[in-house]
């Protein structure tokens, strides 16, 4: 059963979100590698755009040097691995899909202190205890809410704040519903020609969550914008691309 569910709170299924992005794996082009994760498939230039304006937009606000410890919280295929040349002292990425992580590692096998761990966001503590990784001081979450379900929204958040050094930069992008929470349950997508489930939370609803697991925490909101001010870049009516960046 497919369903376009408007200010109601309703599961989606993991199952099926991990065949779709199982699916986004097998489909990873060279040509147009970022449209895994970014989608756009038919459209290149638009994936290509998008890209360069996120990153240029959200990479000063990481305030990143040499001793940055940057965790990657939803990786993909390593998209902002491929964005961060300032030398750091190391990047992980983490992502609960073996296909995406493993493009992820074949396009990065030869960066010596750049690593990419199978496991899903609510499990992120635990996946990076098993590798023997420790605290970092930045974390990416960029468009992993929308695939959560509201007590993973949760135990990411509580584990991320867990993570961070003392001093940390926390940058997260997500798209959300502009007016009202939106969630999509299974519907199928021309686009992508798969079926797509997804919830899109208002911003009201983030700053909720992010109240309770950071602001309440030590980390203060330094920033906060949609990130797209172009029409061409926003092709969505009830959602949009907006970022939050909070530094304790």
């Amino acid at each position: 059963m497919s369903e376009r569910i408007k200010k109601e709170i309703k599961q989606i299924d993991y199952d099926k979100t991990q065949e779709f992005f199982k699916n986004r794996a097998e489909k990873f082009k060279d040509s147009n590698p970022y449209s895994v994760t970014m989608y756009q498939d038919s459209n290149p230039q638009l994936v290509e755009k998008r890209n360069r304006k996120e990153t240029e937009k959200l990479f000063p606000l990481l305030k990143l040097d040499e001793e940055s410890k940057v965790l990657d919280i939803a990786c993909g295929i390593g998209r902002w691995s491929d964005a961060i040349h300032t030398e750091i002292a190391q990047y992980c990425g983490v992502d609960f899909s073996e296909g995406l992580i493993e493009i992820a590692r074949e396009r990065n096998k030869k960066s010596e202190n750049r690593s990419f761990l199978v496991g899903g966001a609510a499990s992120v503590e635990k996946v990076l205890a098993e590798n023997n990784k420790g605290k970092f001081n930045r974390v990416l979450m960029i468009g992993i809410f929308v695939y959560l379900n509201d007590e993973d929204v949760n135990a990411a958040l509580a584990q991320v704040e867990r993570i961070c050094e003392e001093h940390a930069v926390v940058c997260i992008r997500e798209p959300i519903g502009i007016e009202e929470r939106l969630t999509l349950d299974n519907i199928f997508s021309e686009e992508l020609e798969d079926n797509y489930s997804a919830i899109y939370r208002t911003r009201s609803e983030l700053m909720a969550f992010f109240g309770e697991h950071l602001l309440n925490h030590g980390f203060e909101l330094r920033e906060e914008a949609y990130l797209f001010e172009e029409d061409g870049l926003n092709n969505r009516k009830e959602t949009a691309q907006y970022y939050f960046v909070f530094e304790r």
